[in-house]
């Protein structure tokens, strides 16, 4: 069990700015092309215990998209390993897989990330370990922890434990100048971080032997005032936490298998009551798990959900810009149509309703790295326009779908016993040419937890509902 040693308090406090300690020097020029920023400067705030700064770690456009992956998939953030909360220590199992759990003392919102969830977050976890010093590289990462808090909302203290040698907390936004809080707080040590958007603060966890909790390093998030915040934990771990299965190579786009999947269908499906032929989901490649639903909706609710995209142009702009763009989250059983389609989602991958985030009508990406492969195991894509292609370059196959066509497939691989991050289904959208252009189409995304049961222990306040106060 972990150790917390309730220690005295600061006496004086050390607000830390990153923008009063860059002072003149300018921020590192961000690639336009790549969203990657120049070279960063890290700047030691504390000696003993070694707590670092490093302004701009993540450019604006590497936050903005950070924070797009997690759109309408907040769930009420939970509690686990070694907790500490006025001197009461917790009794939570020191353990990087520890069961989590709702707490009153944590009223922020979260969402874990995938490995590799797109290109863009692959390469910040790349930063993160190198700036950690990982022996291990990635490998000692455990999944990034998006966090949001709005007004009122905190993480009081608490200590992230030894097995965890370094957290890197980076912020993602800025707050009101007239914003006070909404810092991450440290009441030993008497330092009060203040959120500027990209930068990243550092801290190891245990004593410089390992053997033990460094107590000192007892921290909270404290509740903004009037605006949202939002960051992301980048914890290290003492074990090796990241698996991937990823091919080495892709094969040529001219060497790869075309399927259409409107093919699929056999002239002599049996039909059902309404005269339609039995909805069906063929296994089209075992390893990893990719299924195609040939006809998954009906043509009155392709125009249901083109409805609901009336009106909305996207121009993105941006090195992301060829990414998944969405368009607008269909809040859950918004129409009977919405409704309806949830549960047939479920039947056909057997995945739970209550682990289905809201439905994405999306442009999808046409960059491969860049499509969002969602937060958990399982994703679905449908098809809403004439036709379009769906490429698959680490697997050699082109699936092309027409109007109401679906793909499913696996984001994890558990074939050797353990959670390995299947790369395999990188995934890129184009038009055939017998299609738009602009393609559209609906994100499915079905998570690890059960998302929908969870959101209802709390009420969510949007960002409008923040601003609008």
């Amino acid at each position: 069990m972990a150790k917390i040693v309730e220690l005295p308090r600061a006496t004086t406090l050390t607000v830390v700015d990153a923008h009063a300690i860059m002072g003149d020097t300018p921020p590192p020029v961000v690639d336009p092309e790549t969203g990657l920023p120049g070279t960063l400067q890290a700047y030691v705030v504390s000696a003993d215990p070694k707590m670092t700064v490093i302004p701009h770690f993540f450019s604006d456009e590497e936050c903005d998209h950070l924070i797009q992956m997690v759109e309408g998939c907040w769930m009420p953030s939970l509690v686990g390993g070694a907790s500490y909360v006025a001197g009461k220590q917790a009794d939570i199992k020191e353990q990087g897989d520890v069961a989590n759990s709702v707490s009153q003392t944590r009223t922020s919102w979260s969402c874990m990330l995938r490995y590799a969830q797109t290109n863009v977050i692959e390469r910040l976890e790349h930063r993160i370990a190198s700036i950690a010093g990982l022996p291990d590289g990635v490998k000692q990462m455990e999944r990034m922890n998006m966090v949001r808090y709005a007004p009122g909302e905190l993480f009081n203290e608490h200590h992230d434990g030894k097995f965890r040698p370094k957290t890197i907390f980076v912020y993602l936004n800025e707050m009101a100048e007239d914003d006070d809080r909404g810092d991450t707080f440290f009441p030993v040590l008497g330092y009060s971080f203040k959120p500027r958007k990209g930068t990243a603060v550092m801290w190891m966890n245990a004593t410089e032997d390992g053997q033990k909790e460094d107590s000192r390093m007892v921290h909270a998030g404290r509740a903004p005032k009037s605006g949202v915040k939002y960051g992301v934990n980048c914890f290290t771990n003492e074990r090796c936490m990241r698996e991937l299965v990823c091919p080495t190579h892709s094969l040529p786009e001219d060497r790869a298998v075309i399927s259409r999947i409107a093919e699929l269908v056999d002239e002599d499906c049996p039909l059902g009551d309404d005269g339609k032929p039995i909805l069906r989901a063929y296994q089209v490649v075992p390893d990893p798990q990719v299924k195609a639903i040939p006809g998954l909706l009906s043509a009155e609710e392709i125009e249901h959900f083109l409805e609901r995209a009336n009106g909305v142009t996207l121009q993105p702009t941006g090195p992301f810009r060829e990414g998944s763009q969405t368009i607008s989250q269909l809040p859950f059983a918004d129409t009977s149509i919405v409704e309806a389609v949830e549960l047939r989602l479920c039947s056909v991958t057997g995945e739970p309703l209550d682990n289905l985030a809201m439905l994405r009508l999306v442009r999808p990406g046409k960059q491969e790295g860049l499509c969002n492969r969602g937060c958990g195991k399982y994703s679905v894509y449908v098809c809403l326009c004439k036709e379009e292609e769906l490429y698959f370059p680490r697997l050699g196959i082109r699936f092309v779908l027409t109007a109401g066509d679906a793909l499913s497939w696996t984001n994890v691989n558990f074939s050797t016993g353990a959670c390995q991050e299947d790369m395999r289904t990188v995934r890129l959208h184009r038009s055939t040419g017998n299609g738009p252009e602009q393609l559209i189409g609906i994100d499915a995304y079905f998570h690890d937890n059960p998302l929908r049961a969870q959101q209802k222990v709390r009420a969510f306040v949007s960002d409008t509902d923040v601003l609008n106060k």
